[in-house]
């Protein structure tokens, strides 16, 4: 029954890891606005010298550079979960199926990782001083890599959503198999009620 619990864990400390970080890569860039916005007095002493737009690629390009590197050691992190995950559904609970999902998940994190965000890493370092108002064959590359990263993301969410589902059912079936044992006569010791 630990191997469950233990399994329930790391797909949780993986989902809630992933959607934590949906949440830092938007909030990362809507910061850079709200800082534009309303820049406190020493900051808008900056911004001024720099220029409004050049405040903007500089803070974006910040921005974009802690997302790159969350999102580096978060991919690493999600691989580590994953086997991890792989390993207790398959050695400790002997759950073939939620162990292949738990291994899809693997091999889209790993495809991620090595294919995906090198590249969008690249394009990103290359737009990032590109006005907006600018065609950039890149910066449309980089949307497109982004849409799939994100397709991915939304396939594994899905996934984890599966196999928790199957821990959560697996361990209903498990309490209602339990097998009551009845008594021993305790007045000659002699009798089990089988």
């Amino acid at each position: 029954m630990h191997h469950a619990r233990i399994a329930a864990f790391l797909l949780g400390a993986w989902l809630m890891g992933s959607l934590f970080m949906a949440f830092v890569a938007t909030g990362n860039f809507a910061t850079v606005d709200q800082v534009l916005k309303t820049p406190p007095v020493e900051a808008q002493k900056m911004i001024q010298t720099l220029g409004s737009e050049n405040a903007r690629h500089l803070l974006r390009y910040l921005a974009g550079e802690e997302n790159r590197g969350f999102f580096e050691t978060w991919e690493v992190a999600q691989l580590v979960l994953g086997v991890g995950l792989a390993a207790f559904l398959i050695l400790g609970l002997k759950q073939r199926l939620t162990a292949g999902l738990a291994c899809a998940m693997v091999i889209l994190t790993a495809f991620q990782r090595f294919k995906i965000t090198p590249e969008m890493i690249w394009l990103g370092r290359s737009i990032d001083f590109i006005t907006w108002t600018a065609d950039s064959q890149a910066r449309d590359q980089f949307y497109k890599l982004h849409a799939a990263y994100g397709i991915l993301e939304g396939v594994k969410l899905l996934l984890m959503l599966v196999v928790a589902g199957f821990l959560f059912t697996m361990r209903r079936r498990r309490s209602r198999q339990r097998v009551e044992v009845n008594a021993v006569d305790y007045a000659d010791h002699r009798h089990i009620d089988r």
